[in-house]
């Protein structure tokens, strides 16, 4: 089962940058990789706009992304899919973002038979993307366990895993038509707090997990596809 979430709005410019991926493939003479398995893009997350905006000036973005997570004790734990969705403005003024929702599958922790990490929205996403990161998003990793409780998890809404993304290369697109975009990202800079949450257990996840993890000791690696969806 997949967990919805919040709805958070934030102005900024662009995660992908569409319009310059598109042209530079093109120029390039790549603009689509034909025959490219591409996974499931699912908009039903897409938000409602802003009262009196207009629906031909926004577009929905929703990111799939798979990757590996080390932190702690754990090295190159493989992530299940993530999804991510938002709107956005991106024509007629300024960008504005809507949130729409982050939704994963649980990822099996090795050495703690049962028990699964999931990630959550952590109240707080800016995708302005500059010369200094692609993006940025608070998250909270739930712990699942048929033993844990309910709110057992690594970071808090008050106290989020705050992930700044770098991008190593470049944007691609995979696809044309539909339009569909890639991207790899990476972040060595996130901290990993203690569990919280946990009741008795939570001595022996921290001790198991390595926990907490200080900034540095860590690494978030993930490749992303990008739909898009005009509202107009």
């Amino acid at each position: 089962m997949i967990i919805g979430m919040s709805l958070k709005r934030t102005v900024a410019l662009s995660l992908t940058g569409v319009l310059t991926a598109i042209v530079t493939a093109l120029t390039a003479g790549g603009a689509a990789t034909a025959a490219e398995p591409l996974p499931d893009f699912d908009f039903s997350d897409c938000p409602a706009l802003p009262t009196g905006a207009d629906p031909a000036q926004w577009r929905c973005e929703v990111l799939v992304s798979t990757g590996t997570l080390s932190f702690g004790n754990l090295s190159d734990v493989p992530l299940e899919p993530m999804r991510l969705t938002f709107a956005e403005r991106w024509t007629g003024g300024p960008y504005e973002q809507e949130f729409g929702a982050l939704r994963s599958e649980p990822t099996p922790l090795p050495g703690l038979p049962g028990t699964s990490l999931r990630f959550r929205y952590g109240g707080y996403s800016d995708f302005q993307s500059n010369d200094e990161r692609k993006g940025e998003i608070d998250l909270v990793a739930a712990l699942e366990g048929p033993f844990l409780p309910r709110g057992c998890a690594i970071g808090t809404q008050a106290d989020p895993i705050h992930s700044v993304l770098q991008q190593p290369g470049p944007t691609e697109v995979v696809s044309s038509d539909p339009l569909v975009l890639r991207f790899d990202s990476i972040d060595e800079q996130l901290a990993m707090p203690a569990v919280s949450g946990c009741g008795p257990w939570r001595g022996l996840l921290d001790h198991r997990l390595g926990l907490p993890s200080a900034s540095g000791e860590n690494v978030l690696e993930q490749q992303t596809y990008v739909a898009i969806r005009h509202y107009g």
